[in-house]
């Protein structure tokens, strides 16, 4: 009798562990108060020997469902995609009991797009909340959940909302006529049908988007009230974390500008403290730099030159629908000198096109530029690039640019998704594209060994004289 007893509490507990570890969750995650956001999916619990939750892990698998059931064996094999294909993973979680019957919870946040992440956070009943800051996004990552049983998001009606916003605002609407578009809708057709939850559809896009013939085309998740996310407040915000200052040798300043994503007054911070100091070298370090807006690229441009600059010409969706793509009038479009990129953009929505122009400071840097690039230097970051190379200002050091230079902005497509699109084309002062293009250096080193060149090229120059 003893031993039935025994037998059938150890039963009891194995039950309980696994109806306990099929507890489903209902999670949001923010990026920022409202820079990306929620993002929805579900988490499973994990419990220890001693009934504690030590994890919670969103649905496994999401790499077959993502990259199909061929392919994603040997991404597994090569340790390409996340353990057991589960993207979001909540681990080492350790709990203490407060006073008030929460209990108090740290651990590590786990996501390929946040990377790994401490976190503090509380639970109490039937409810999870916690945050944590990504160096990755400079901002603080919230997320919440609560207890649920329901069955996973639906997603199937998503697909034609996002062709149709994509076929109304598109910039140029022969990339629809192509094969790797016509490719692009059929995966994301059938992604849409398999998908568990936001992260999945997020990546799912993201990853096949990349094979598209132009760039800046991703989805959103969250409420935007209309705002990009690049530029809120562009002029005078009082921005921090995008701009920073080195001094290399007491003639030589290193300025690494890791995002144009800043605003003017940030950037013109930094210049005021390179413009007070007698330096014959300046080295920008733009090789972590993915882009941004206009107004800090421009505050550091004007600063760079003497003379007033064509930096290029943007054909937005009405240019090339009553141009075409061989017949385009440069000359006969209006001039430019927008900081703002919001204005830019709204203008470009009702505008054939607009060539750019940008006017030097009263005060400008005299002595020689060293701009250092990678493949991950993109989008503000190429015309500032092209330009510089093209009238001889600088020296560009590394490697080819990322060839992601289009302008675009976001629209809502249904519920909490929105689709940023391209809406036009760059094109430089020599009528080149740089999209899915790129801009060449000057002088083609490995990224990791382009400041230490660059300073060995500045100290070989003093030698020589």
């Amino acid at each position: 009798m003893f031993k039935k007893i025994i037998l059938l509490s150890v039963v009891f507990v194995v039950l309980l562990n696994i109806l306990r570890a099929q507890e489903k969750w209902d999670f949001q995650i923010m990026i920022g108060e409202n820079f990306l956001g929620p993002i929805n999916t579900y988490m499973y619990s994990k419990f220890d020997a001693d009934n504690k939750l030590v994890q919670l892990h969103s649905s496994p698998n999401a790499d077959r469902r993502i990259m199909g059931s061929f392919v994603s064996p040997f991404l597994r094999l090569f340790n390409q995609v996340p353990k057991k294909g589960i993207i979001l993973m909540i681990h080492d979680i350790e709990i203490k009991h407060n006073n008030d019957g929460s209990d108090s919870m740290s651990g590590i946040f786990s996501m390929p797009m946040l990377g790994r992440n401490n976190f503090t956070g509380i639970l109490h009943n039937d409810s999870i909340s916690g945050s944590f800051f990504s160096k990755a996004y400079n901002a603080r990552v919230y997320f919440n959940g609560l207890k649920t049983e329901d069955e996973h998001l639906g997603y199937k009606h998503i697909p034609k909302h996002i062709f149709d916003t994509t076929q109304k605002y598109i910039f140029n609407r022969n990339y629809l006529e192509t094969r790797k578009w016509h490719k692009f809708q059929s995966y994301l057709t059938k992604l849409a049908s398999k998908a568990n939850d936001d992260l999945e559809l997020f990546f799912g896009f993201g990853q096949k988007s990349q094979n598209l013939p132009f760039s800046h085309y991703y989805l959103i998740f969250g409420s935007l009230d209309g705002k990009t996310n690049t530029e809120l407040n562009p002029i005078d915000q009082k921005t921090t974390g995008n701009v920073s200052l080195k001094e290399i040798a007491c003639e030589t300043a290193l300025l690494e500008v890791t995002s144009f994503g800043g605003s003017a007054f940030e950037m013109d911070s930094v210049l005021s403290i390179i413009q007070a100091q007698p330096y014959k070298n300046l080295i920008i370090d733009l090789r972590d730099n993915a882009g941004g807006g206009i107004a800090s690229a421009h505050a550091l441009g004007h600063y760079l030159i003497e003379e007033e600059l064509n930096i290029g010409y943007f054909i937005s969706k009405k240019g090339f629908d009553s141009m075409g793509d061989n017949s385009i009038d440069f000359e006969s479009l209006p001039v430019s000198r927008e900081k703002n990129t919001n204005k830019l953009l709204q203008v470009l929505l009702n505008v054939k096109g607009c060539k750019l122009m940008i006017e030097p400071s009263e005060k400008h840097f005299n002595g020689k530029i060293f701009v250092l690039t990678s493949n991950k230097t993109a989008s503000t970051c190429e015309p500032f690039v092209s330009g510089l190379k093209t009238n001889k200002l600088a020296t560009i050091v590394g490697e080819s640019t990322a060839g992601a230079m289009l302008a675009g902005t976001d629209f809502h497509t249904v519920s909490n998704i929105y689709l940023f699109i391209p809406i036009a084309d760059y094109y430089t002062p020599e009528k080149k594209r740089l999209d899915k293009v790129g801009v060449a250096p000057d002088i083609a080193v490995p990224v990791d060994e382009a400041l230490d060149y660059v300073i060995k090229m500045i100290a070989q120059s003093y030698n020589e004289y």
